[in-house]
This record gives structure tokens, C-alpha cells and sequence, in this order.
């Protein structure tokens, strides 16, 4: 490797190191305030479903002999529905993602313990019994931190969790690339 390619090689990892340090306090952020980011999460769909509704409809209206025209338009009420019904009722939306995050946890709690249940041939399956354990307790945590409302800055925390462990993930690649020995300068 000559001198030059290990320039090249180094170059942009302030770049990973900023984005990390970025998405870390973007992650704090959404901890700190995880209502407000479970709002943000609300929003954005409620603005994609919007968005896919119009370019749907208008997709529809160009392939007026295309015999799925019909079903079309359907799929496009459906889209520009939902995304109505999310801005004009944000907290109604997060209560919505909310309550499909608790349910997505429950099925996969459920199929993990059958799954794991199975295998008990295998080594190690109880791992797989307790995962599907954990996914079934955060359903339950889920479910039941809405006579708090608790559970409504959820999707914020997640999203903060989410942000935390991306920036660190880039924050430690931009250091291993800056670390990385030049193993043949002349």
C-alpha cells in the first residue's frame, strides 16, 4: 500500500465519526423527549401514506385500460384514508403504531416459544423459548403501559435506541478505519 492509497484509505473517517456523534444525539433526543419523536414517526407515515395515495391515483388515472384500474384507485383511498386519518389525529396514529408494535411482538413472542418448543432436539433451543419469552413480556409491557400512557413515547424510545447504536456503530468505524496500521510504507 503506498502513501497516497493510505490517505485515500483515511480520508472521509471524521465523516463516520460526525454522523455517529450526530445520530447519538439525535438518539438522546428522542429519549429525552419520546413522545415528540413517537409524534415525528406518526407524522411521516401519515405524510408517506399521503404521498402514495396522490402518486397511486395519479398512476391509476395514466393506465386507464390496465384492467387492475379499479383495484387502483381502492389501494389509493385506502393510502390517502389512512394518511388523512394520521394528520389529522396524530395521537389517534401513534396510539395506531403503537398498538400494531404490540401486537407485532405478541405473534412473534408466540411463534418464537412454538418454534423453540420444537427444537428441542437442537442445543440451545431454550434460547430461542426465552426470546420468544422477551417478545411476549414486551407486548404485555406495551399493552399495559397505555392506562399510563406510557406507551405512547415507545415508538420515540425505540427510535432513540435505534439512533444511539447506529452512531455508535459509525463512531467506531470511523476510529477503526483511523486506526488501521499502515502495514507497508516505504
Amino acid at each position: 500500500m503506498t502513501h497516497s492509497s493510505s490517505l485515500d484509505d483515511h480520508r472521509g473517517n471524521g465523516w463516520f465519526v460526525a454522523l455517529g456523534v450526530v445520530m447519538i444525539l439525535t438518539g438522546i433526543g428522542a429519549f429525552a423527549f419520546p413522545l415528540l419523536a413517537s409524534l415525528s414517526v406518526e407524522l411521516l407515515v401519515g405524510a408517506t401514506l399521503l404521498i402514495g395515495g396522490i402518486a397511486t391515483f395519479v398512476q391509476a388515472f395514466q393506465e386507464k385500460d390496465w384492467g387492475g384500474v379499479f383495484w387502483q384507485i381502492a389501494i389509493g383511498i385506502v393510502y390517502l384514508a389512512g394518511g388523512l386519518v394520521f394528520l389529522v389525529n396524530p395521537f389517534g396514529g401513534v396510539i395506531a403504531l403503537t398498538v400494531l408494535l404490540g401486537a407485532v411482538f405478541f405473534a412473534e413472542g408466540i411463534a418464537r416459544v412454538v418454534m423453540g418448543i420444537q427444537m428441542r432436539s437442537e442445543r440451545n433451543w431454550g434460547w430461542v423459548v426465552a426470546s420468544g419469552a422477551m417478545s411476549i413480556l414486551l407486548a404485555m409491557l406495551v399493552f399495559g403501559g397505555f392506562a399510563t400512557g406510557a406507551s405512547l413515547g415507545l415508538i420515540g424510545v425505540l427510535l432513540g435506541v435505534n439512533f444511539i447504536f447506529a452512531g455508535a456503530s459509525f463512531i467506531a468505524l470511523g476510529s477503526a478505519k483511523s486506526e488501521k496500521p499502515d502495514e507497508q510504507t516505504a
